[in-house]
């Protein structure tokens, strides 16, 4: 006999031992014949029933008091003081009283619903107003929903399907609630889309009060529309994150809260992100959270920040000891962009048949590129050839990064095709700040723009964001404030570890304000003048003569920059009707014009 039989034989054995004892037990007892064997069951009912309401008793008070926690506790610490007071006085009498009392006073609602549930336990469980004392006190749902049926509240918004009969066929609507949100799923009758729903969702937000929405498909034909009751994206500051780093969670910052009041999990590892926002909405909350949180695992050596920042360095420069290397202006970013490239391409090769997915080590780190204004990189910069260069190694780590433990965060304002170039539909994950106008929101959400209105959010909400991951599906989420303090203590305290293979410094990166007068002291009060023609000749001008002899001497100067050639403008000045200053001579065979007097010439 194997193992497994023997196990299954032995349960088989202890199953039979446990019903004959059970049943000697009661042939002894309660099956027992004879006035002995009804007192018994007499007894053991009696027992039963005041162990059973009793329970119900001390069950439904303690719900009462766990509920209303300050008052019960109040209630009864004062009891006890009371209590107190009364044993070092001396007080005669009966000392216990009046501390019973005044706790009874505070605890009486509690009792009162005791008090229902011992006498009618079932009338009290299937009670209506105990199911919205339960839900208005447990998940801060309010008595609406005790009242609202499916099929009234499915007729107002609109969810009706006519029938070939007459009748209205409405989706049917099961409701569960968790803290802070209930959870209505619709089953989509025939006749009906998930677009139906979708524009029927805004009015079912009306028409129970919530506080905002959220759609999540379950199953094809059925959706779950979660209604948030509770409004819990309260503004909040970051805290300095812990030192200790998981390296199973490497690229995973918490970054905020969601709607329904959970942590914010931002998952920057395997995923490029492109964060869009209005100006003042928020973009540097977002950076310093990926950022800021990832400081542990940079200092520890798992994460290595590249940074791009075209704003004159003024948001990267504030936690520069977190980054690698920072570039400041196009022609640098170009710089950090091929360098990242070539990480790329050398550990693909290290890869290469061994694994499909990076796992971030000391030896081999994740690289977090981050940037900036990323529109002044891809369409403001002034040179051609940097734009050009700069979205087509852009365009490589966005393709091929994600593997290779090499991925991007983005931040812009403007999310039009000519700021972005061809990388717009190049980021899975997506963070969509406030924005100017549903067009933005269509241009960065696509698909879920009709589930996250972007451009719906308050001008007064700064970090709150629908963020949206690889399944499209939009959360509401407010990422955490980092205040200029924190950023650089949490910099200091987790210095970036020094690189053997950094890029070295460019001169925009350790000047970043270059201005004239900078300029003057650093030349030592002087500057060279600009003498020599030969090494920058100027181009041959084959525009139109300037007549103008001040113009022409200004011309001539070597300081000024050259102008492009321009095409002459016909003068609008003597302009008379054709016949008075020209005559045409038209041969009626050939169709052609001849040549026009020399007066047409002088005008």
């Amino acid at each position: 006999m194997n193992p497994v039989d023997k196990v299954r034989e032995f349960r088989a054995t202890v199953k039979s031992a446990v019903a004959r004892a059970r049943a000697r037990t009661h042939a002894a007892t309660l099956g027992r014949p004879g006035v002995l064997g009804a007192v018994l069951r007499v007894l053991v009912a009696v027992l039963g029933f005041v162990l059973g309401r009793s329970w119900m008793l001390v069950r439904a008070t303690l719900a009462w008091a766990g509920r209303h926690l300050p008052l019960s506790v109040f209630g009864l610490v004062l009891a006890g003081l009371l209590w107190l007071g009364l044993e070092a006085s001396g007080w005669p009498g009966d000392r216990l009283v009046g501390p019973v009392i005044v706790w009874a006073l505070f605890w009486s609602p509690g009792l009162l619903f005791g008090a229902w549930a011992a006498i009618a336990p079932g009338a009290y469980r299937r009670s209506r107003l105990r199911v919205w004392y339960v839900r208005r006190w447990l998940t801060g749902t309010p008595a609406l929903w005790g009242r609202k049926g499916s099929e009234a509240v499915g007729t107002a918004a609109g969810l009706g399907v006519r029938q070939p009969d007459g009748g209205v066929l409405v989706p049917g609507i099961k409701v569960r609630f968790a803290p802070g949100a209930a959870v209505l799923r619709l089953n989509v009758v025939v006749g009906q889309t998930v677009d139906d729903i979708v524009r029927a969702a805004s009015r079912i937000v009306t028409a129970y009060g919530a506080h905002g929405h959220e759609l999540r498909p379950v199953k094809p034909g059925v959706v779950d529309l979660v209604l948030f009751t509770v409004a819990r994206l309260a503004a909040r500051t970051a805290t300095m994150p812990a030192d200790h780093v998981d390296p199973f969670r490497v690229g995973v910052v918490t970054a905020g809260r969601r709607r329904d009041g959970g942590l914010l999990d931002l998952i920057v590892r395997g995923r490029h992100t492109l964060v869009v926002g209005a100006t003042g909405a928020g973009k540097g909350s977002v950076l310093w959270s990926v950022a800021g949180g990832m400081a542990p695992a940079v200092h520890a050596g798992f994460v290595r920040l590249w940074g791009v920042d075209l704003k004159q360095g003024i948001e990267v420069d504030t936690g520069r000891a977190l980054f690698g290397h920072v570039a400041y202006d196009a022609r640098e970013a170009v710089r950090v962009l091929e360098a990242l490239v070539q990480v790329m391409q050398e550990r693909g090769a290290r890869m290469r048949g061994v694994s499909r997915n990076h796992a971030p080590t000391p030896d081999e780190p994740l690289h977090v590129l981050v940037v900036d204004e990323l529109a002044d990189l891809m369409a403001y910069s002034g040179d051609f050839e940097i734009k050009r260069e700069a979205e087509r190694l852009l365009s490589k780590l966005l393709t091929q990064g994600r593997a290779l433990g090499v991925v991007v965060v983005g931040c812009v304002q403007n999310p039009r095709q000519e700021a972005l170039g061809g990388t717009r539909n190049l980021w899975p994950q997506k963070v969509a700040l406030r924005l100017d106008s549903d067009v933005e929101t269509d241009m960065v959400l696509d698909a879920a723009a009709r589930l996250a209105p972007a451009h719906e959010i308050n001008k007064n909400d700064q970090g709150t964001a629908y963020l949206v991951t690889e399944d499209g599906t939009p959360t509401l989420v407010r990422f955490d404030y980092w205040p200029d303090d924190l950023i650089r203590a949490a910099a200091n305290r987790y210095p970036a570890p020094a690189y053997p293979d950094a890029l070295p410094a460019s001169p925009a990166a350790r000047d970043l304000v270059a201005d004239a007068a900078s300029a003057w002291l650093a030349a030592g009060g002087h500057l060279a003048a600009l003498d020599d023609t030969s090494a920058n000749p100027r181009p041959v001008d084959d525009g139109p003569v300037n007549d103008n002899p001040v113009n022409d001497g200004a011309a001539t100067s070597t300081s000024e920059r050259p102008k492009r050639k321009r095409s002459p403008r016909k003068s609008t000045r003597n302009r008379r009707p054709a016949d008075a200053t020209t005559q045409t001579v038209t041969d009626n065979a050939t169709g052609s014009t001849g040549n026009t007097t020399s007066e047409e010439t002088n005008s």
